[in-house]
């Protein structure tokens, strides 16, 4: 899996991106393999005004399917993080989940079946 880190009207620091790094590692553990790549972009949206004007935005790329796009905006640029990579996370496990669904369906419909299902 390749990780980018991009940095828009903010600076970045080393230990910004060793959490990045550790909240991707536990959010995509089981599913690493089914990842292309992961793109996070950071912006500070006002630049040195208060508000809510952190943003978050994670690009996942697996391998078979089309990307995930998740943007989220908080006062906050750790609870951006945490909640951007849960979201993505979720909607990646829902899309694995029903592409596994859909070829066991389609593993039904063209007669496997039988050879499937328990014989009394």
């Amino acid at each position: 899996m390749k990780l980018d880190i991009n940095f828009r009207n903010m600076r970045g620091s080393g230990d910004l991106i060793s959490y990045i790094d550790h909240r991707l590692s536990f959010a995509f553990s089981r599913i690493r393999h089914k990842i292309e790549s992961v793109s996070i972009t950071l912006t500070d949206i006002n630049g040195p005004k208060a508000g809510v004007d952190k943003q978050c935005r994670v690009i996942i790329r697996p391998i078979g399917l089309k990307q995930i796009v998740v943007t989220e905006k908080r006062d906050d640029i750790l609870s951006a993080v945490d909640r951007s990579i849960a979201r993505s996370s979720q909607s990646l496990f829902r899309k694995l989940k029903r592409q596994q669904v859909w070829k066991r369906k389609t593993v039904y419909s063209a007669g496997v079946h039988s050879e499937l299902s328990p014989v009394n």
